[in-house]
């Protein structure tokens, strides 16, 4: 689609009435997709694009399917393997080739067949994607975030902190009134040297 092209196709969904206007959200998407350029471990510079309520609920109907053919109930017992599979697939929808954003980088099965390690760490990165183009971002944290993070600073786990994504640390780290202890700091010079 040419610039001239796309301009044209939102002055007509602009003139179509409500009841004529399906469309409309679809256009907006193919104009101006949420997403952002980042790069994620192994694969390097992606487009990585919010996911959608309908492609979620997709997402969560396959995780179903493939978790009762691989023989696992949907328990809390599973937890984790329900979570790496359904970050995998969400990767899937979500990963996009760089030079084409309607072009997903590889196939559900390829992220599957990647280690948990790498599908939560790409999964990091889209959830900072997405707390950072949400337009109901957090503003402040609440007293549990600030406590469940500071602990997670005293007990030095790095898996807590990442857990927690960019913009909560970010909150953190400027609600903070002075630096970290382990912060270097400038001396002053002593007056007096002849």
């Amino acid at each position: 689609m040419t610039i001239l092209s796309a301009k044209n196709a939102a002055a007509q969904a602009a003139k179509m009435t409500p009841a004529e206007s399906p469309g409309r959200i679809a256009a907006a998407r193919v104009q101006a997709p949420r997403g952002e350029f980042v790069s994620m471990p192994l694969i390097g510079r992606v487009w990585v694009e919010l996911i959608g309520e309908a492609a979620l609920d997709e997402i969560d109907g396959a995780v179903a399917q493939i978790m009762k053919a691989e023989g696992l109930e949907l328990v809390p017992l599973n937890g984790a393997a329900i979570e790496r599979c359904r970050n995998a697939l969400m990767l899937a929808w979500a990963v996009r080739t760089p030079d084409n954003k309607d072009e997903r980088f590889d196939t559900a099965e390829a992220w599957r067949g990647l280690d948990a390690d790498m599908i939560t760490a790409c999964a990091l990165i889209y959830d900072d994607v997405r707390y950072r183009l949400s337009p109901v971002a957090m503003g402040a944290l609440n007293e549990g975030q600030f406590r469940e993070i500071r602990l997670a600073i005293e007990k030095k786990n790095a898996t807590a902190l990442a857990s927690f994504g960019v913009v909560a640390l970010s909150l953190y780290l400027l609600s903070t009134g002075a630096p970290p202890a382990s912060s270097p700091t400038t001396r002053s010079s002593s007056s007096g040297s002849s």
